[in-house]
This record gives C-alpha cells, sequence and structure tokens, in this order.
C-alpha cells in the first residue's frame, strides 16, 4: 500500500474510530492508530504486505492501563484479497466504504457510530504475552442507532407477499416526525376569535408526501446490520416552513360584520390569521424500514413494518412496473 493511500486510509480510519466513541491516538509504524473505549483496547494496520500482515495477525497485544493489562483487538485494513488472517479482524474495501458512511451518517445526526469489536476478557497483572487470550473475530450484528418502525416481515415473507421469487434489501426510509402547536387571538369588534390548536403527522423526507405512523411502536435501537440507510431529501426548514403555512392556512378565518349606518346597511369582511411566531413546531427523523424485492425486470416495495405493499415508491429513484 502506497504511503499516500495508507496515509488517507489512515484519516478515514481515525473519523469511523471517533465516530464510535473511540479515543484514538497515533502510533509507530507499521502500525497506525490505536483506540480505546471503556475496557476496550483496539490497534489498526494498514497493509497490502503479508509479512507485515503475517506479523500483525500472529502477535499478541497488551495494553497496560493502571494495574490492570488488556488484551488489544487487533483490525487489519487491506486492498490485496489473497491476504489470510485469522486472529484479527480485516475489512476491505467494502467494509471501509460501509462504515465511513455509516461514521458520516452518525456525524450529521449527532449519533454514535455502533461498531461491534467484542470485548475480550482483560488479562491479570502478570500475564505472560503467551498466555494473553486471542482476539476472535466477530461479524458485526448490528448496524446504526437510530428511531425506526421496527421490522417485523422477513425478507422471505416480503418476497411472498411482492410474488416474486428474487433477492430483497431492507432500506430504511427517512420521515420527519412533526408535532406542532398554536396560540394566541384576536378581538375584532366584540368577537374574540382564538388560534389554539396542535396537532402531529409525519412526512416523507425524500418526496415530501403525507403518511400515517405508529407513534407507540417507534423504537431507538440499532438497525439490522447490512440494511440501507436512505438519506433525507428535504430538509429541516423547508419542512418547517411547509407545516407553519398549511398550520396558518387551517386556522385562517374570515369574518363577515353587518352594521348599519344611517339608512344604509354595510357589510364588512375580516381575514384574521395567526402571527407566524405563536407557532411552535416540533421536529424529528424518523425511519419506516422497506423491504425493496427485485424479481427480474420488476421491483416491489414492501412495507417491513405492516406488510402492505406500497403503490408508490417511497424513494423517488425507484420505479415500480
Amino acid at each position: 500500500m502506497e504511503s499516500g493511500t495508507r496515509e488517507k486510509a489512515r484519516n478515514v480510519l481515525k473519523r469511523i474510530l471517533e465516530a464510535a466513541s473511540f479515543a484514538v491516538a497515533e502510533v509507530d509504524d507499521p502500525l497506525v492508530l490505536s483506540g480505546i473505549r471503556g475496557d476496550t483496547a483496539l490497534l489498526v494496520l494498514c497493509s497490502d504486505d503479508p509479512e507485515t500482515i503475517r506479523k500483525f495477525d500472529s502477535m499478541n497485544y497488551r495494553l497496560r492501563t493502571g494495574d490492570d493489562d488488556l488484551v488489544c483487538r487487533k483490525l487489519l485494513f487491506t486492498l490485496n484479497p489473497a491476504v489470510q488472517t485469522e486472529d484479527c479482524m480485516r475489512w476491505g474495501a467494502d467494509e471501509f466504504t460501509l462504515y465511513a458512511g455509516r461514521a458520516a451518517l452518525a456525524k450529521v445526526l449527532g449519533q454514535t457510530l455502533v461498531l461491534d469489536i467484542g470485548r475480550p476478557p482483560p488479562a491479570t497483572r502478570g500475564e505472560s504475552v503467551e498466555d494473553a487470550p486471542a482476539a476472535v473475530e466477530e461479524e458485526p450484528e448490528a448496524g446504526p442507532e437510530l428511531p425506526h418502525l421496527p421490522v417485523r416481515i422477513t425478507e422471505k415473507r416480503a418476497c411472498g407477499i411482492a410474488g416474486l421469487h428474487g433477492s430483497a434489501k431492507c432500506r430504511f426510509i427517512p420521515c420527519w416526525n412533526y408535532r406542532y402547536v398554536s396560540t394566541g387571538e384576536r378581538e375584532v369588534k366584540d368577537r374574540l376569535v382564538s388560534f389554539d390548536a396542535e396537532g402531529a403527522g409525519s412526512i416523507n423526507a425524500i418526496n415530501g408526501m403525507k403518511m400515517e405512523i405508529d407513534q407507540g411502536s417507534i423504537e431507538r435501537e440499532p438497525v439490522p446490520f447490512g440494511s440501507e440507510i436512505v438519506p433525507a431529501r428535504l430538509v429541516r426548514e423547508d419542512v418547517e416552513g411547509q407545516i407553519v403555512r398549511e398550520v396558518i392556512d387551517r386556522l385562517t378565518q374570515r369574518l363577515r360584520f353587518r352594521y348599519e349606518k344611517g339608512d344604509a346597511i354595510f357589510y364588512e369582511e375580516k381575514t384574521l390569521k395567526p402571527d407566524r411566531s405563536n407557532i411552535k413546531v416540533d421536529l424529528e427523523i424518523i425511519y419506516v424500514p422497506v423491504w425493496q424485492v427485485r424479481g427480474g425486470s420488476r421491483i416491489v416495495e414492501v412495507n417491513a413494518f405492516t406488510g402492505e405493499v406500497l403503490s408508490m415508491p417511497m424513494d423517488e429513484g425507484v420505479e415500480l412496473l
């Protein structure tokens, strides 16, 4: 691995570990990074050299913190597909891309990246390197922690509902959950008009369509590993502006007053609207799981929470045939 590529990889890996709440530091060659999170210690190597990787894979590393020695987990990032390892986690281009994207999303959402690397038991004081337990590679089982509706429909069941024999991918579609409260009143010609109101709803953050979501079923847990997290297209400010305009239109009242002046009768009409500053809107992104089932040239989307076949795609980039 060229030095320039290695340096770029180091920087991205550092951001990934920091997104997962690791305290990261650079270390001497050939290693590139060390990370500590609680009682978990991690060493990272970026290399395509088989001999360097062999030594890293066969070596046991320990970190002394106070009176305890922590057995370090080992992470290898390599672009050499021919290299084999037995005692360290190995990331190739696919894993690197996956976690770099998830780390970026976690930073945007202000959340912690779920990066399950396991926690080996700490070695007791005075243990030899040979006696220290070796790290065991574990496949991550959970994706990032997001507020979402749970996946109640299995992949196999989704294919059956869609009536297709093919592959299915679980996608989490972003939606803006909103709640608004309007207050205030106006008095016109001895008539008091109140603008007190409140409401809630959900808007698809891709295409802007209104949605009905079971609020009581929303959970804040990691999504299934390997799921696609679709980024929102509608920004908070635009959605808030849309909701405020709808609330103002809904609460606007047109009043007609009748009064006499001399021997004539007059009618006057006034339009009363709530004050924008009296409308408060709370917004939160939540995610709806959708199975995208492909069979030949057809694509069918199935709501992974309700099992409903969607008549319109939740993502503008999907065409239903």
